[in-house]
């Protein structure tokens, strides 16, 4: 660890104290938005991406058309957060295949801030949810989680946290709507999605071990109306933010 990244990590406010660890994780510099050799020096911030749209699509993304990544995005795929230079840049998610875009659109980054896009489709057309991530730590034997409504046909929805919980852990939220991250306790739990009344389950995720220390979003994908068996079928999917391991 470098003497400047120590002093980084000292004298930054605490709400990025956990975040300034990403740092410390390994990434593919060779598909990055910013080589290797640059980034001691040069401001930056830090993107992630989720492909919540319909099975089998696949999407290709250019930064200021330049190839993010060579390899398809596919759907239910999560990249986790790397460097980007800040500033105002201009995302344009393709088919891959046309290579005809999907959608344009041009975001400010700031400097060490972290910020995700989740992209969803409702009739035949992608839709992107950009946000700015505010990772602060969980507090003493808790995690973090928030949620994220990409399922295009569900009305309104509550999580609950167990069968017998009685409080929803997040109550009535509709497509495309992101919530704040809250601290909940660690250890095994099931994650159950609910219509807003709390009277109908219409998807669960069992036995997620919930860590000390992490930060979790999850995802409602799929459709209500499809198979439950299907891969577009209504789904959670938990995904990590923070560590990557």
């Amino acid at each position: 660890m470098t003497t400047q990244l120590m002093h980084y990590l000292k004298t930054i406010r605490f709400r990025w104290q956990g975040f300034a660890l990403l740092s410390l994780l390994p990434f593919t510099f060779s598909c990055m938005d910013m080589d290797s050799e640059s980034i001691g020096n040069t401001p930056r911030a830090y993107v992630s991406f989720y492909n919540g749209t319909a099975a089998d699509h696949e999407i290709k993304i250019e930064v200021d058309e330049r190839v993010y990544d060579r390899k398809h995005f596919d759907y239910g795929q999560f990249i986790e957060y790397w460097y980007f230079y800040t500033g105002e840049r201009n995302f344009s998610f393709k088919d891959p295949v046309s290579d005809q875009s999907l959608l344009d659109t041009a975001v400010t980054l700031e400097v060490e801030k972290a910020y995700s896009f989740f992209m969803a489709e409702q009739g035949g057309q992608l839709q992107t949810l950009f946000t700015e991530d505010s990772l602060d730590l969980p507090a003493t034997g808790n995690a973090l989680i928030r949620l994220v409504h990409l399922s295009p046909d569900s009305p309104e929805v509550s999580i609950y946290q167990g069968d017998a919980a009685s409080n929803p852990l997040f109550e009535g939220k509709e497509f495309m709507q992101i919530t704040d991250f809250i601290n909940v306790p660690e250890g095994e739990t099931d994650l159950i999605i609910k219509a807003a009344d709390g009277n109908s389950e219409w998807a669960r995720l069992n036995d997620v071990m919930l860590r000390e220390g992490r930060i979790y979003t999850l995802i409602i994908r799929g459709q209500k109306e499809a198979e439950s068996t299907s891969q577009d079928g209504l789904r959670l999917q938990l995904i990590r933010n923070y560590p990557n391991y």
